[in-house]
């Protein structure tokens, strides 16, 4: 196998990631193959495993790239005075069912997979960022008021409970998942809320 320079080996994966977002988005990542990412990078497939583990390790680092930018839209959102926590909850649920990479993991249900084949310490590591990046918010809408006094861990936790439970639309069923994921976001919305939480106290 050959030896990269440190610029070598930058160029290869920017250039392997670029070639994971041209074949995911047209064949999805079970039609994807190694050897389809690594000529289109214009390196040996045995160089593939230099960068990564497998194709759903590179799968990931675009999700995870995707997901800096909705985040970046998710915080102006909730920074938006008078904006419910409901309504922020629904516009992150349109936000990622409009991004091409997440809405693959809606209709491919491959959260499954990537959860089986990505080492433990990635999955750690991308749960933690995603404390890092709701707790401030959390934290803030609680100083304004507009939040309930509970665990910021815990209300992150909802968070992803309700965003892991919009990958299960079969399981929920076609028909009813817009009427069930409205009904739910509603009444997540209604507990979560700082006058709700006033009026039980």
């Amino acid at each position: 196998m050959p030896k990269f320079t440190e610029k070598e080996k930058e160029a290869i994966r920017s250039a392997l990631v670029q070639s994971g977002r041209e074949l995911f988005a047209q064949l999805g990542l079970k039609k994807t193959s190694v050897s389809e990412l690594t000529a289109s990078a214009g390196i040996a497939q045995g160089s593939f495993y230099t960068f990564f583990d497998s194709k759903e390790e590179l799968y990931f680092e675009i999700l995870q790239q995707e997901e800096k930018k909705i985040r970046s839209q998710l915080e102006a959102s909730f920074s938006e005075s008078g904006k419910t926590f409901a309504q922020f909850l629904r516009e992150a649920l349109a936000v990622m069912e409009h991004n091409p990479y997440i809405r693959q993991v809606y209709d491919e249900n491959l959260m499954e997979t990537l959860f089986r084949k990505l080492p433990e310490e990635k999955l750690k590591a991308h749960f933690a960022s995603d404390e890092d990046f709701f707790k401030p918010l959390i934290e803030m809408g609680q100083e304004k008021g507009r939040l309930v006094r509970k665990k910021p861990e815990t209300i992150i936790s909802v968070i992803r409970a309700v965003v892991l439970l919009s990958f299960q639309k079969t399981n929920i069923g076609e028909d009813r998942y817009e009427e069930t994921m409205d009904l739910l976001i509603e009444l997540i919305g209604q507990g979560l809320s700082a006058k709700e939480d006033a009026a039980h106290d």
